[in-house]
């Protein structure tokens, strides 16, 4: 009976772990370039950058928003999230923006680790990744369970 109770604990334990490490591979770091000085940024101000709203941060550094590449999970998540739109919502708000030439779209780049890449070395630059790619190379401003 002993070892039984213990199997049961050791597969709560487990089941517990994986869960809390699922958890947290599944946020949604956004990061800016590490000399940024702006901090704790609101998932509203974030949706006004990607809307292209918002231009500058505070200090008067030209803001250059990434995206991730079309149809990839954590963009569609992202969208949902902050911007509380589909991605085909925000395809057709910038289509319009485009054809009366009040912007363009953030740049799409693909993969978590070639947008963290882009960030540390543009500044001004602010971007989404998997909180798994975090590491200092990049500012965390916001995390989005």
């Amino acid at each position: 009976m002993k070892s039984l109770t213990k199997i049961l604990a050791g597969l709560s334990l487990a089941t517990a772990l994986s869960f809390i490490t699922s958890t947290a591979l599944a946020e949604i770091a956004i990061v800016t370039h590490p000399a940024t000085k702006e901090i704790g940024l609101s998932s509203n101000h974030i949706a006004e950058i990607y809307l292209g709203k918002v231009k500058t941060f505070k200090n008067g550094t030209r803001i250059k928003p990434v995206d991730q590449a079309k149809g990839s999970p954590l963009r569609i998540k992202f969208y949902k999230a902050v911007m509380k739109k589909s991605e085909n919502e925000i395809n057709r708000y910038w289509s319009k923006r485009k054809y009366s030439g009040k912007g363009k779209p953030p740049v799409s780049i693909h993969g978590n680790q070639a947008v963290k890449e882009y960030i540390a070395n543009n500044p001004g630059a602010i971007g989404y990744v998997e909180g798994k790619f975090l590491d200092s190379s990049v500012k965390v401003v916001l995390i989005i369970p």
